[in-house]
Order: C-alpha cells, then sequence, then structure tokens
C-alpha cells in the first residue's frame, strides 16, 4: 500500500494526474482495463465495495478508489458531482486511500463502515495536478509513515 502510494504521489505530474482519459493512462494504480464504456460514462454515483481487501493477499481497493477519483474528476455531463460510497472505510487502506485520491474535504459523513464523498467534475480553468486542496489528513500520513 505504501509503495503504490508513494510511487503515485511521485506521478502527480506525469502519469497519475487528476484529470485525465483513462483509457491511455499507465499510471499503475488505475483500472484502465474495464470495458470502454465505463470511462465514457458520467457516473452520478459509484460505490466502491471491492475488491477485496481483507487479508494480506487480496489486492484490495486502492486502483478502485484512485480509478473512481478520476472517473468523478473527468466526468463530461450530467451532475456537476459524483457521490461515491467507500464500503469498510473504518479500515485503514480504504481511509488513506480516499483521504489521498477523493480527499477528506469531499468527506459529507461516515456511517458505520460507508464513507460517503461529494466529487466534482474539475474544469478546465481548475485543471490541476493535485487531487486535493488540503493534503491528506494528518491521521492518514501518520498511518502512511508508521507501515512497514
Amino acid at each position: 500500500m505504501k509503495r503504490l502510494l508513494m510511487s503515485a504521489r511521485g506521478e502527480f505530474c506525469g502519469e497519475c494526474r487528476s484529470v485525465q482519459n483513462l483509457l491511455f493512462l499507465e499510471c499503475k494504480l488505475a483500472l484502465n482495463s474495464l470495458s470502454n464504456h465505463v470511462y465514457e460514462l458520467s457516473w452520478d454515483a459509484i460505490l466502491i465495495d471491492g475488491p477485496g481487501g481483507y487479508h494480506e493477499a487480496a489486492m484490495g481497493r486502492m486502483s478502485a478508489i484512485f480509478t473512481t477519483a478520476l472517473l468523478a474528476r473527468s466526468k463530461k455531463g450530467g451532475a456537476v458531482e459524483t457521490h461515491v460510497f467507500v464500503h469498510d472505510f473504518d479500515r485503514e487502506v480504504e481511509r488513506v486511500y480516499s483521504d489521498e485520491f477523493l480527499c477528506r474535504d469531499n468527506l459529507v459523513e461516515v456511517v458505520r463502515k460507508l464513507g460517503h464523498f461529494v466529487v466534482e467534475r474539475v474544469s478546465d480553468e481548475r485543471l490541476t495536478n493535485e487531487f486535493c486542496r488540503i493534503v491528506a489528513s494528518a491521521n492518514s500520513s501518520l498511518s502512511l509513515t508508521s507501515m512497514a
């Protein structure tokens, strides 16, 4: 988890920018092997509840969270925002990656294990390489640096 996040942070100005076409993305965090129509839709709501990440051999939701953040910021039509729900938000991976890519300042509420974010699309005039106006929370940074 830590190595993948550090790699993505190093690529924010390169392959892992906050707004771009997922079909041609080389970022290690991106899910770019889904059906093309997934990337072309303007998503109003997305639920992240997989892949599994409850044991060390499981893939985890890092790529799903990153890809969802790109889909929400890059949407072409429909509502300005995308509601993103992250299941198992109480777990470290889901919390750290959500803070990093969906952004803590977009967090609307947490109900039990479900985090609800509202992520706005990014217009050309607001285009930036950063995902969040406020850098990931101190709690996320501390837990990330304490990992082996």
